[in-house]
């Protein structure tokens, strides 16, 4: 093959791989969903005109968790819309019937997340949702209230809570322990969930720190194949070059001189 083809094929696979290696690290990101609207934006109708889909929310009476139904709209994002709903409070009606929340008035919803496997959801709430700070039994109940909702609308048992950082730059907060109540206990994984969620990011990142070696390990084969045809090239330069010369070094035949 010649050289400058050889270099050009060279280059094309490894740009392929290194573009294969970026995908296959991009597409084991968990996918970040854009701040849902804030109560009080206008809900979308579903299409035709249809109902909306019931969908339950958790307040409490009696002192016990109780399903309230909900009309929840948003298609893809049911589970943001149904937070939504939650961090309204109940109306005046389900107070009057002893509906009662613990989640602190004002607290809004910032923004979820969802692993690619389902394996877990997570949404941070603003820093309103801190004031149960202190409150061990209120903070259980306004937890329960959240995890609740979301497991009854995402079918998702692991659910993860944060809560948004107070200056620029700094880390969410996670709700159960700023709050000093066990997510275990909470979201009834007994741990399972967690352990799940551990597992499945040390998987995730096996899988690209193997495509990663694989990648290099294809690239080492390519430069030990462009060395060898190197080497095969510039001995296949020396035999040419040699050629000629033990073909000038050999006497032509003469003629034999008669002896007098």
């Amino acid at each position: 093959m010649p050289r400058k083809s050889f270099t050009v094929v060279v280059i094309a696979v490894t740009a392929f791989l290194a573009l294969a290696c970026v995908a296959a690290y991009a597409q084991e990101q968990p996918p970040v969903q854009p701040p849902v609207p804030q109560p009080g934006t206008p809900e979308v109708a579903p299409p035709g005109g249809e109902t909306a889909p019931p969908g339950h929310v958790y307040f409490y009476r009696d002192g016990e968790p109780a399903q309230v139904e909900r009309e929840i709209t948003g298609g893809g994002q049911m589970v943001e819309f149904a937070v939504l709903e939650l961090l309204k409070g109940p109306t005046e009606e389900e107070k009057a019937a002893g509906y009662t929340t613990y989640i602190p008035e004002g607290t809004k919803l910032q923004y979820t997340t969802i692993k690619q496997d389902r394996s877990e959801f997570s949404l941070n709430l603003s820093s309103e949702l801190l004031q149960l700070e202190g409150d061990e039994e209120a903070s259980a109940k306004a937890m329960t209230q959240i995890v609740k909702t979301v497991q009854d609308v995402s079918g998702i048992r692991n659910i993860g809570v944060t809560v948004a950082a107070d200056s620029p730059g700094e880390n969410p907060r996670d709700a159960f322990e700023a709050l000093g109540v066990s997510r275990a206990e909470i979201t009834g994984t007994g741990g399972e969930g967690e352990k799940a969620g551990k597992k499945g990011e040390g998987s995730n990142a096996g899988r690209v720190l193997g495509i990663v070696f694989a990648c290099l390990a294809a690239l080492a084969l390519l430069a030990a194949m462009a060395i060898v045809a190197r080497r095969r090239r510039a001995a296949n330069s020396k035999k040419d070059a040699k050629g000629p010369d033990k073909a000038g070094s050999r006497k032509s035949p003469g003629k034999k001189k008669k002896g007098r």
